[in-house]
């Protein structure tokens, strides 16, 4: 087996801002899960329709959080998606072999240490290790304590996945490991982005094809959300969408509570941001719980027509947030753009 040495698995709270923080571990960066998240413009917001279960869906991350994060800071990466699996597997060994953790982007239904028969992409984890003869990898995942062993085959599908958003053998590895951009270069300008593509997408989001973006998907969800009760399994869709709020790597509140500790972090690098910003953001976060109360509780009711009532509530209080996040990521648009 190759093997990354001296490697440190830590877990956390959402897979991207983990992995990047256990590469900033790894190569003396020096941030914490929170700054990680907050220096890729990590909040975001996408609202989906699939053709699929669980056929809608939201997600409070933006498409680009891990590449935003090596950009900000001037890291120099080796970036790829497309090409074979035996090029890709050659990248990731080689990378392996030379200290290099590899950053991979997966759909854990077929990462089996998961168990689940539910299709969820993009989850991204560094792989550390590569045995060849055993056909296996090694895997660092920020929901697990310890290192996983997957099989080579159940990688390869787990990167080639198609299921909700397409991942392509998408994987990024660190070329040079010294930052040009210090935290006070570049959380100013990370806040700005975030307030920015919430407020307007950006062509590159948009040109995803997928869901719709920031302020116009939230308000957009509050629309749609009653006449779920008319999908072909209700329950499940609500479920999934209480799971986007509060589980799946979220670290609570839609990505927001996240987002509200990063705040904090950036407070003194940041003179320019404004006092209440941190405590906006969490009051924010917590009422993205309620909601995601609100929603678990929806899914127990057998009865879709019992469920409308709490959907429309939801909906209500979903509209009051993008009001909300609208009027805040104005005024940090202002200040730090």
């Amino acid at each position: 087996m190759v093997r990354v040495d001296d490697y440190a698995h830590h877990v956390g709270r959402h897979c991207g801002s983990t992995s990047l923080r256990n590469l900033a571990g790894h190569y003396g960066w020096g941030y914490d899960e929170e700054t990680c998240f907050g220096l890729a413009a990590g909040l975001g917001f996408t609202y989906f329709e699939v053709d699929e279960s669980p056929h809608r869906g939201f997600f409070g991350r933006p498409p680009r959080l891990e590449p935003a994060f090596f950009d900000r800071l001037a890291i120099d990466v080796d970036r790829h998606e497309g090409g074979d699996w035996e090029t890709t597997l050659e990248r990731i060994r080689t990378a392996v072999a030379a200290g290099d953790p590899a950053l991979v982007f997966t759909d854990i239904y077929y990462l089996d240490y998961f168990g689940t028969d539910t299709h969820f992409a993009p989850h991204a984890l560094l792989c550390v290790g590569i045995d060849e003869e055993a056909e296996t990898a090694l895997l660092s995942d920020s929901e697990f304590d310890e290192l996983q062993e997957v099989s080579l085959e159940r990688l390869r599908a787990a990167m080639a996945s198609d299921h909700v958003l397409p991942l392509r053998n998408r994987h990024i590895v660190v070329a040079d490991p010294e930052p040009d951009r210090t935290l006070a270069d570049a959380a100013p300008e990370a806040i700005a982005e975030m307030a920015g593509t919430m407020l307007e997408p950006n062509d590159q989001d948009r040109d995803t094809g997928f869901g719709t973006q920031g302020i116009e998907g939230i308000r957009r969800l509050a629309e749609d959300l009653p006449s779920w009760v008319d999908l072909e399994n209700p329950r499940w869709t609500v479920r999934f969408a209480y799971q986007n709020v509060e589980r799946r790597g979220t670290g609570g509140g839609a990505f927001r509570r996240l987002y509200a500790d990063f705040l904090e972090r950036a407070a003194d690098a940041v003179p320019a941001l404004p006092d209440d910003a941190p405590s906006r953001m969490h009051d924010i976060a917590a009422d993205w719980t309620a909601v995601g109360e609100t929603l678990a509780e929806a899914s127990e009711r057998a009865d879709p027509e019992a469920m409308r009532p709490a959907l429309v509530d939801a909906g209500e209080s979903i509209r009051d947030l993008a009001d909300r996040e609208e009027r805040l990521y104005g005024e940090l648009r202002a200040e730090l753009a």
